[in-house]
């Protein structure tokens, strides 16, 4: 029976379709990183062969194409058993409307040029990508749109395929707010289309007593479109749009995977030194308060994150060839580190076995120092990634 389980992540194929060639262009092509959302855990698909599921979107207006094609399926007679039923299985997640006809998905394409965006407009920017000049804009969408939530909720179908433990967000919550990422294209008629190409989701939490504090929730550049410094773009806009509203306190970002950090380290690090007071002396010499201010002021970086953009520029300046310099440099991160080891005893910790209370309570003791060691290499090492694509950044 082994021939008839296939995986999920092999058998799941996405396009986003600007032209009927598209649809028959292997190359358009691009497949899910998880599907445990939808097909369960182990990620498997049981009775069928060479199982595929095409999940095609129009690039612009998002209007779906499904097909699932197979060479033979179990036969439920001949072995007692059934095959998954894979749309009872999608059918929770994709909108109702739907096309099953690739003849008549393929006429739809000829209206994309009709969608334009929701919103307003925050950004317009131009990258040269395999030398050709690409056009991109990115929009904010605030307070409910039934024709907006029809749209949104095919758009984030991806965050299955993309975003661990992630969940669709309800936009009648007039709290979220939502940035779209367009590219700007000519279609084979020469019209000008708008196509998504990654979005952000941010809940405005209240701050007492008149404030707010927004909360990143969800970030995602299409696969297509990765690896272009989109993503940095995007957080970039998102600030951009923040800055202005007096009544935020700061933007916080909920559970940043590793990836997305790195992005969030890099963007902030780089706005840091683009400050009209940054002075690289001055704040080797830890005189940055002035420079802090600015940084807050501007971007709305809550303190935990300004803590850690000011140690990835202070590695940045380090000599980590000069012993003591080097050794104040750990010193000065690890005094963070080993703060939540430094608390006076709480009702958690009386619960605990008392070998664990002491290596807590007592900073100076061989685990204890073990772990900040390890701990701090931990952080050296990711912070060295965001100092590289500075690097690379400047010199591009």
């Amino acid at each position: 029976m082994e021939h008839y389980i296939v995986s999920s992540n092999t058998a799941l194929e996405l396009k986003l379709v600007r032209k009927g060639s598209d649809i028959h262009d292997s190359k358009a092509a691009f497949y899910p990183d998880m599907t445990y959302q939808v097909f369960g855990n182990v990620e498997k698909i049981f009775g069928y062969k060479d199982l595929v599921i095409k999940m095609y979107y129009a690039a612009c207006s998002l209007k779906l194409y499904i097909n699932i094609s197979y060479s033979s399926k179990v036969n439920p007679e001949q072995f007692g058993v059934t095959a998954d039923n894979i749309m009872d299985k999608l059918k929770s997640y994709i909108s109702p409307s739907f096309f099953t006809n690739i003849d008549l998905f393929e006429k739809c394409l000829e209206d994309e040029s009709r969608y334009k965006p929701f919103g307003i407009q925050l950004d317009q920017f131009f990258l040269n990508i395999k030398d050709e000049k690409q056009v991109f804009e990115v929009y904010v969408v605030e307070g409910e749109n039934s024709l907006f939530k029809e749209y949104f909720d095919q758009l984030q179908t991806f965050v299955l395929w993309y975003i661990d433990s992630s969940n669709f967000i309800d936009i009648d919550d007039t709290k979220w707010t939502i940035f779209i990422i367009y590219e700007i294209f000519k279609n084979e008629n020469g019209d000008k289309c708008y196509s998504p190409v990654g979005y952000s989701t941010v809940y405005e939490y209240y701050a007492y007593p008149d404030k707010i504090r927004p909360r990143i929730s969800q970030m995602l550049i299409l696969p297509p479109f990765q690896r272009k410094g989109l993503c940095a773009k995007l957080l970039n806009s998102l600030y951009k749009h923040y800055a202005t509203k007096a009544d935020v306190v700061d933007i916080t970002v909920e559970s940043p995977n590793d990836e997305f950090q790195l992005i969030r380290d890099f963007v902030d690090v780089d706005n840091f030194h683009r400050l009209g007071t940054f002075d690289k002396e001055k704040f080797k010499k830890l005189h940055y308060k002035k420079m802090v201010e600015e940084f807050k002021d501007l971007y709305k970086i809550n303190q935990k994150q300004i803590r850690r953009v000011i140690e990835i520029i202070l590695l940045e300046v380090t000599n980590r060839f000069d012993k003591e310099e080097y050794k104040k440099y750990k010193d000065f991160v690890k005094s963070r580190l080993n703060w939540p080891f430094q608390k006076k005893p709480t009702k958690l910790m009386l619960a605990m076995p008392a070998e664990e209370i002491q290596k807590i309570q007592k900073p100076d003791s061989i685990e204890k120092l073990e772990e900040l060691d390890f701990e701090f290499k931990e952080l050296e090492f990711l912070y060295d990634k965001v100092i590289k694509r500075l690097e690379i950044n400047r010199t591009a």
